[in-house]
């Protein structure tokens, strides 16, 4: 157990060291990075499925950690854009990610999530509606669908004027720092993050001033969940759950 520690404490001095351009989904977790890398990589058995499967976790650590990471949502997904197949965005970098990085079982009044799923990420999905679509499947394997998604919902209010103002502020950073104060708090007592008012809002704002909401409905229809008054995520939603093998090259369009 002490060298899976003296592991965390590595990944965590890096984590910590480029924090200034962290994926918005990293910075909320460096708090839960040691006990989620501990649980997975020591084998230890959560009473639910956990979210990736050994075999998988060297992928995932090649493209969240590795070669394959980027910074930011918007270069990611503009390299899977350029492929014309989102599953190089959901499948890689942000996906691998939060495989990784889930925490303990999470509520607030807007979710209860599973072990091992990401909250922030868990209620941005269940709130923007995205894994109540009725036509899941066709967004996941339509390129041209997914996009029209963007479309449609980027050029609708509030959306069609926030997005021009969406990439002014830390909104990402705003609400990861919420996520951090909720969940020193007992769960009956935490309010939910992005219910407040306006922040979903300007999160899908940002999303859409830097073409990357497409890739987020995406992501999130790939990654997370319903079942039953939880959010679940990776392998506790699909049993062909993918992480793109690590060294990957995508073709291009």
């Amino acid at each position: 157990m002490s060298m899976h520690i003296a592991n965390v404490d590595r990944k965590r001095a890096w984590a910590q060291a480029l924090i200034s351009n962290f994926h918005p989904f990293k910075a909320m977790l460096l708090q839960d990075m040691a006990m989620g890398m501990v649980l997975l990589q020591s084998g230890l058995h959560l009473e639910t499925p956990p979210v990736i499967r050994p075999e998988q976790i060297a992928d995932a650590q090649y493209w969240a950690y590795g070669e394959g990471s980027y910074v930011d949502v918007i270069p990611s997904c503009n390299a899977a854009r350029a492929t014309g197949n989102m599953s190089w965005f959901s499948q890689t970098w942000t996906g691998s990610f939060v495989a990784l990085e889930g925490g303990p079982a999470y509520s607030d009044p807007a979710i209860k999530t599973l072990d091992g799923v990401v909250a922030f990420d868990a209620e941005y999905c269940a709130l923007s509606g995205f894994l109540d679509l009725p036509n899941k499947e066709q967004l996941l394997n339509s390129y041209s669908a997914v996009i029209a998604v963007e479309e449609a919902a980027c050029g609708r209010e509030p959306l069609k004027t926030l997005k021009l103002h969406g990439l002014d502020g830390d909104i990402i950073g705003d609400v990861t720092k919420d996520f951090h104060m909720q969940k020193k708090k007992p769960p009956s007592q935490r309010e939910a993050p992005i219910q407040r008012e306006g922040i979903l809002d300007r999160l899908n704002a940002r999303f859409c001033a830097g073409g990357s909401y497409s890739c987020m409905v995406h992501f999130c229809l790939y990654n997370y969940c319903r079942q039953g008054d939880r959010i679940a995520q990776g392998n506790q939603c699909r049993s062909d759950f993918q992480i793109m093998p690590r060294g990957a090259q995508p073709p291009l369009n």
